[in-house]
């Protein structure tokens, strides 16, 4: 049950800092930002307003993940995750090339992060 809840909130974090990140990303598509009145306007937008909300979120619920299992396990997991879900929003959202060393580091991360949780689980037991 406790590396349910480890992957879970590891989980939730990576969605919510990926979206944040995806958020300003789209936003700053049409943006230089080269002027000081340019960066004022740009994080006063409520779009980047609600985008570092998102991000400050993910941080709380990472302090929960940390407080659900050791770090050396949550760290490697929340990373893996925010990893292969920045890949998936690249390719879906902003239609990022994948190339097929791009997919094994994916596979290679989540077969990583099923070992952890195994690994983690059989030493909790």
């Amino acid at each position: 049950m406790k590396v349910l809840s480890t992957i879970f909130f590891c989980t939730l974090y990576a969605i919510l800092n990926v979206a944040g990140a995806a958020l300003i990303k789209s936003i700053l598509r049409d943006k230089k930002l080269s002027s000081f009145n340019e960066w004022i306007s740009f994080l006063l937008d409520y779009k980047v307003i609600i985008a570092f909300g998102l991000i400050f979120i993910s941080a709380l619920v990472m302090f929960k993940a940390l407080g659900s299992a050791n770090f050396s396990v949550v760290v490697p997991i929340a990373t893996g995750i925010n990893f292969c879900l920045t890949i998936v929003a690249g390719y879906f959202i902003f239609k990022d090339n994948i190339n097929f060393m791009s997919v094994l580091g994916f596979l290679l991360i989540l077969c990583g992060i099923v070992i952890i949780s195994l690994s983690n689980h059989q030493h909790a037991s």
